[in-house]
């Protein structure tokens, strides 16, 4: 067998399959499966899934793409919980050193075992803490999403260590890769990292797998919707998604007598909110025309994009936990659906206001309702804002994407290579 002589990329992912979907993981597929200049170890962890379910992803993911995972207990740390209350201080101290004491020496194995050319970390807040294990050699670039360097992450007493292992990885980068303007920008203010080591390479589709159908029509009956104006959204249900905001700016649709008896609102995933999104329902008066539909698997989310007429997901900031693009939007527009997002976090990149969509505070339901009622009750600005959506989208390629992220990646090692051969004169 031929040896593998490509230079290894050792990718810190903190929040990845199968104990997480959405949004980032896509991203990291999308960028892994398409580079072939480098050879890449992806690091995720245990947390939240049981061993043998992780096991056989990881399987899957070397016989279907090639890819070698790797996984450490855990990357954050968590209270036990006692009989339902949490432990004592004492052993609580004793959780946390042995927390580090492992998840660095198991970091340190795998940094000794492929001795990786670069390491990308993908959770400055999560995996920040063992960047400092890294051998010297190593190039160290940070994917940066945006919501982790706001957002308020339990346990509380821990958070400024955290966010101080946070800063020196973005301080000590080669190269800081922001997912959007507003996550390029939160660098800059909340770090001391030199802005000429940070670029701006905004989330993508893949163009082949989101287009709208042919069998639109079709799909439609098939689902009882020949009738019915769908309302959208797919999301995990989360207070900052805005989803609450989103079903009581329908409440006051129907109390100004501007919703129509055709309309419906589709509201897939899963969640911590769901209970109290679908007890809001009925507190609303909405029951009859809001359905909460669960998990939706990859393999049918493009359908549901394809056959509703508007997406919705007017997403705010919640104690600093915001959007750090919004490729939902994307997706939503490449398959010909107009959408309504958030003013918050970094949607600007990824929404195209007044043409592919409208972009509303999601703290304001009248805002929201406005926008609603506009595309809703209007079929030729739909399909208007639909078509130039479709447009708008097909600038966000996977492809070129990752065309560009290895081009990155190749440039920084370089100037990584040139400088530590200076320094070792």
């Amino acid at each position: 067998m031929k040896q593998d002589d490509r230079p290894v990329v050792l990718f810190a992912a903190p929040y990845f399959a199968p104990a997480y979907h959405g949004g980032v993981v896509q991203v990291y597929l999308g960028l892994l499966t398409r580079t072939t200049k480098f050879r890449f170890v992806l690091v995720a962890d245990y947390s939240g899934v049981g061993h043998d379910v992780a096991d056989a992803w990881d399987q899957e993911m070397r016989s279907r793409y090639g890819i070698t995972v790797e996984r450490i207990n855990s990357f954050e740390f968590h209270l036990s919980r006692h009989r339902g209350s949490l432990v004592k201080p004492a052993m609580a101290i004793v959780e946390l050193a042995r927390f580090f004491s492992e998840g660095r020496r198991q970091w340190k194995a795998l940094v000794q075992t492929y001795k990786p050319a670069v390491i990308v970390c993908g959770g400055t807040y999560s995996a920040g803490w063992l960047m400092p294990c890294n051998h010297r050699d190593a190039c160290l670039v940070n994917y940066v999403h945006g919501e982790e360097l706001t957002m308020q992450v339990k346990p509380l007493f821990l958070q400024p260590w955290m966010r101080a292992w946070q800063r020196r990885c973005l301080r000590d980068a080669r190269l800081n890769i922001a997912v959007s303007t507003y996550t390029a920008e939160m660098i800059g203010k909340l770090t001391p990292a030199s802005p000429d080591r940070t670029v701006v390479l905004p989330n993508f589709i893949d163009q082949t797998r989101f287009h709208p159908s042919p069998q639109r029509e079709h799909l439609r009956c098939q689902n009882g919707w020949s009738d019915k104006t769908i309302l959208l959204t797919v999301a995990r249900l989360d207070r900052r998604k805005g989803i609450d905001q989103a079903l009581r700016a329908l409440a006051l649709l129907v109390q100004r007598g501007e919703a129509l008896p055709s309309w419906r609102y589709v509201i897939g995933g899963r969640g911590a909110e769901r209970e109290e999104l679908q007890a809001l329902t009925r507190d609303l008066g909405l029951t009859q025309s809001v359905s909460f539909i669960g998990f939706v698997p990859e393999e049918e989310l493009v359908h549901l994009y394809q056959t509703a007429d508007v997406f919705l997901q007017p997403n705010r900031e919640i104690n600093g936990d915001t959007e750090g693009f919004g490729v939902v939007f994307l997706e939503a527009n490449a398959c010909g659906l107009p959408v309504i997002g958030g003013i918050a976090g970094g949607t600007a990149d990824a929404i195209d206001h007044g043409q592919s969509g409208l972009r509303v505070d999601g703290d304001n339901v009248e805002d929201i309702a406005d926008a609603i009622a506009l595309l809703m009750l209007n079929k030729d600005l739909r399909e208007t804002y639909g078509r130039r959506g479709a447009i708008w989208a097909s600038h966000f390629d996977v492809d070129r994407a990752a065309s560009r992220f290895e081009d990155l990646l190749q440039q920084t090692l370089q100037q990584h290579r040139a400088a530590q051969s200076v320094s070792y004169q």
